[in-house]
């Protein structure tokens, strides 16, 4: 391979000639001329050699910007000719021109395509010069291109999926137009289901709702011993998900992690701060109705709050006044405890303690908290053995909302997985070879 060809390739330019290139004065615009000389030239339907000169065509196609020159556009002179095999004038077949959008190169719809990849159509339309609309045809296009040609079982084979984990995350909300009867939901929520590979932080897999389907959906894309290989996997306390992993996935172990637990428990402590809260105002006690005021609510929720001196002598007033709260917070407190330990002993002797501790208390918000944990107890002992936690698939949900944020939400549920897929995922040039999608001839 000669440096011109090279160059040509690197350009996207294969077989072509480059003749001539314009610059602005301002240094903004490019106009490159180029010709596909008339030895190269094959036929466009059959790819035989064409015989017979008949006439020259051309094109003007929208290139990657090259340097400082923002807008790049290729003048294209391309032949035509008699092919034997088709009987009739064809016009040359040119490689570099895109099969799908045909005012522009193939390096253009991958550069843009890869710019996607970082940022919003209308960034990237900005910065190439182009008409939004155009990228994000581009964009869906090229997703849909790379699922097509996306093998998790290969891409899953250098990956360590013994730890996997599951969460949900908000579509959008439709309003109800059709209301059968005035009891029923105005509203209907929409969610998506992650399939999440804790070690390698990446989205494998996603499928529209959050119940035990849309897991199985995510989950059958692994080969089945890929999904034995799964020893710990950390989901929330959703039933179809407990369902899903239960069938699928036989031998891994699933584990509740502190997140979701700690946040049950703040839940039902926030029951019993209202509870005490009404009795006050209707006591009029004067103090603890202040105290207990939802604007002070996270006061009591904090742990290691920092806290003024007043505020603190405030609080110590409040517990010595209120029994009921200083049992709810010392319950609290110790149960942060108990899912601190290391080790599966310790933490069943700790949380028989706390079981006295709510027993004592008679609290019935925090006794029905009690009978939830007896219900899990075995995954958060996974959680203890373990230490698997939803973090990283709270991590990428947090950056999924940013994406939803930057686009002003989404209407279209596919595209919203596939933008989910490919920022978050393996469907991006990063993990895969995009360069087949395009046919390059040399490069490829």
């Amino acid at each position: 391979m000669d440096l011109h060809h090279l160059i040509n390739g690197l350009l996207g330019l294969q077989d072509l000639t480059i003749t001539n290139a314009e610059l602005s004065e301002d240094f903004v615009s490019c106009r490159v001329s180029a010709e596909l000389p008339w030895s190269r030239a094959r036929c466009a339907g059959c790819e035989h050699p064409l015989l017979e000169f008949h006439q020259w065509s051309y094109r003007d196609l929208k290139v990657p910007p090259l340097g400082i020159f923002k807008d790049v556009v290729l003048h294209l002179r391309y032949p035509r000719g008699l092919c034997t095999v088709c009987n009739k004038i064809q016009r040359a077949k040119v490689l570099g021109i895109h099969s799908k959008f045909k005012g522009h190169s193939c390096s253009f719809v991958e550069t843009a395509g890869r710019l996607m990849e970082e940022t919003t159509c209308a960034a990237a339309a900005r910065t190439l010069n182009s008409d939004p609309k155009t990228l994000w045809q581009m964009d869906q296009w090229r997703m849909r291109e790379m699922q097509k040609n996306l093998d998790v079982n290969k891409f899953t084979k250098d990956l360590d999926i013994s730890r996997m984990s599951a969460d949900e995350v908000h579509f959008k909300t439709e309003t109800e137009t059709k209301r059968n009867h005035p009891f029923a939901p105005r509203w209907t929520v929409k969610f998506v289901t992650n399939l999440v590979c804790t070690k390698a932080a990446k989205v494998i897999a996603n499928a529209a709702g959050r119940d035990a389907l849309a897991l199985a959906t995510c989950l059958k894309t692994l080969s089945r011993p890929q999904r034995l290989s799964v020893e710990f996997f950390s989901i929330d306390m959703n039933p179809g998900y407990f369902q899903a992993v239960s069938k699928l996935c036989p031998n891994a172990e699933i584990a509740i992690d502190r997140f979701h637990l700690v946040q049950s428990m703040n839940e039902y402590f926030e029951k019993v701060r209202k509870e005490e809260f009404q009795k006050a105002k209707k006591n009029k006690k004067e103090f603890e109705e202040i105290m207990l005021s939802p604007s002070r609510r996270f006061m009591f929720l904090e742990r290691d709050a920092v806290l003024s001196i007043e505020e603190n002598n405030m609080l110590g007033k409040l517990k010595v006044l209120n029994t009921n709260i200083s049992n709810a917070m010392i319950i609290v407190e110790y149960f942060h405890k108990v899912l601190e330990e290391k080790g599966v002993h310790g933490f069943r002797a700790r949380l028989a303690k706390w079981y006295g501790l709510v027993r004592d208390s008679k609290l019935l918000p925090l006794r029905k908290f009690a009978l939830q944990v007896r219900k899990y107890r075995i995954n958060i002992e996974a959680y203890i053995r373990s230490n698997l936690t939803t973090a990283i698939s709270e991590g990428l949900n947090n950056k999924i909302r940013v994406l939803k944020a930057m686009a002003y939400s989404y209407q279209n549920e596919e595209s919203f997985m596939l933008k989910i897929l490919q920022r978050c995922g393996l469907l991006n040039s990063r993990c895969m070879d995009t360069r087949r999608l395009f046919k390059y001839s040399s490069l490829a």
